[in-house]
């Protein structure tokens, strides 16, 4: 059953609808009640095993200088999302602290 994307031609709404059958035709917007919609493009979504995601880790960090602290930081803030909950800080203090590694400054805000 596979859920498709659509955009009302009449308020530029963009909804989902889940379809159920072919038989089922277009349902109508839930903004405007405008039957008048075309179906989008949607993005798909690519689920990975932890194996692969360690992977992935493993062959960003290679290209990574470990006594540059700029570069392990740059790492962190593009490859974060990979990580997942458990394995990256997720703190505002964390990711204010690769903001400003990034930016070659000190990882400890001066207070």
């Amino acid at each position: 059953m596979p859920i498709f994307e659509y955009q009302c031609r009449s308020c530029r709404f963009e909804y989902e609808y889940l379809v159920l059958s072919q038989s089922e035709g277009v349902l109508n917007c839930p903004r405007c009640g405008s039957s008048n919609a075309q179906k989008i493009m949607s993005t798909a979504s690519v689920v990975r095993s932890p194996s692969q995601k360690a992977t992935d880790r493993a062959s960003a960090l290679a290209n990574v200088n470990p006594s540059k602290p700029q570069e392990v930081a740059r790492y962190f803030k593009e490859h974060g999302s990979r990580f997942g909950d458990s394995d990256f800080r997720g703190t505002k203090a964390w990711k204010n602290a690769v903001d400003r590694v990034a930016e070659g400054g000190p990882t400890l805000e001066k207070k």
